[in-house]
């Protein structure tokens, strides 16, 4: 029985095409990859009546039918309909098998079958550089490690325009945003936006300061007219101010003793570190009595702020044995 009206099915469909009567599946299309929200689209030609098409999904998970019913028109054309097909977060990924089928009173249309992939998990981002609230200048590389095996694209932008190169379909990338074409420091934004093939999409927003100025180096004390009193500690005081608040960090800040050949001596013991309005005050101890100095000799100090611009060195030339400060 069951032979008996597939042929008849059969029959019935070369009959329909005989007089001009089809059925096109237009999406999705022969291995295409399927979201949590897909359109199955067809047109059919040649309708007389109302016809019932069902769209049958067979996946790791079992099988979900969804039909719907829909009328020619006055040519007999039901032209580029869809039949919405979604998929929730939970349901299971991988092949599926789309049937489409369409009947009508004393007419059955060949039933189309379309081999997908669905795929409803939204592109992860495993790491990101810079991160948000960094300080950058120069040439900027931005550094992506995708969780998507099934990349269809990814873009970078600054402040929502597209710069050279900022696009692909790798997993794991790096775009080199040069900051020669922005006009003024301060706070940019870098959007990362990835779909994959299944049109599910992710973005990364992250907020960076631009900050192309130097940091400016003023040593407060010791002056050079200043007396150094052999064994005796004495400290330091050194102002550092740049072109954005909070881009100077403690540790981009370097207060040596050399000789005066540049040759390495000591290293000066911070003590405190603070930021006086714009400007932020390192200060230190000479150990004097820990360390062996010529009589004469160089304080030296240089500077590198969070955006990675270094500062003019500065530096003193001291000497002991004149005497107690003036």
């Amino acid at each position: 029985m069951r032979k008996l009206l597939l042929i008849c099915a059969a029959s019935l469909g070369t009959l329909a095409a005989a007089f001009g009567q089809t059925f096109n599946v237009t999406s999705p299309t022969e291995g295409a990859f399927l979201g949590q929200s897909n359109q199955v689209k067809f047109t059919i030609r040649g309708a007389e009546q109302e016809v019932r098409v069902r769209v049958r999904a067979t996946g790791p998970a079992g099988t979900t039918e969804i039909e719907q019913r829909f009328s020619p028109n006055v040519d007999g054309e039901i032209d580029n309909q869809s039949i919405t097909l979604n998929f929730s977060e939970s349901s299971p990924e991988g092949d599926y098998v789309i049937e489409v089928s369409a009947t009508e009173p004393g007419k059955t249309y060949p039933v189309i079958t379309r081999n997908v992939i669905v795929d409803v998990v939204k592109p992860k981002f495993l790491t990101y550089s810079p991160l948000p609230n960094a300080f950058v200048s120069g040439i900027v590389p931005i550094r992506v490690q995708l969780d998507e095996p099934n990349v269809q694209e990814w873009r970078v932008q600054i402040n929502n325009q597209d710069i050279p190169n900022n696009t692909g379909v790798s997993q794991q990338f790096i775009v080199n945003w040069n900051t020669a074409g922005i006009l003024n420091d301060g706070n940019q934004t870098i959007t990362i936006k990835v779909k994959d093939k299944a049109e599910n999409e992710a973005s990364q927003t992250i907020s960076v300061t631009l900050d192309r100025v130097p940091p400016v180096i003023s040593i407060q004390y010791p002056r050079t007219t200043s007396d150094i009193i052999p064994n005796t500690d004495f400290p330091v005081v050194v102002d550092i101010t740049d072109g954005s608040q909070g881009s100077v960090d403690v540790t981009g800040i370097d207060v040596v003793i050399q000789n005066m050949n540049g040759q390495f001596l000591a290293r000066v013991t911070r003590t405190s570190f603070r930021t006086i309005g714009s400007t932020v005050r390192w200060s230190g101890t000479v150990r004097m009595r820990r360390i062996s100095l010529p009589t004469t000799f160089k304080l030296v100090v240089t500077a590198v702020d969070r955006a990675g611009n270094s500062g003019v060195p500065q530096e003193v030339v001291l000497s002991t044995g004149r005497g107690r400060g003036r």
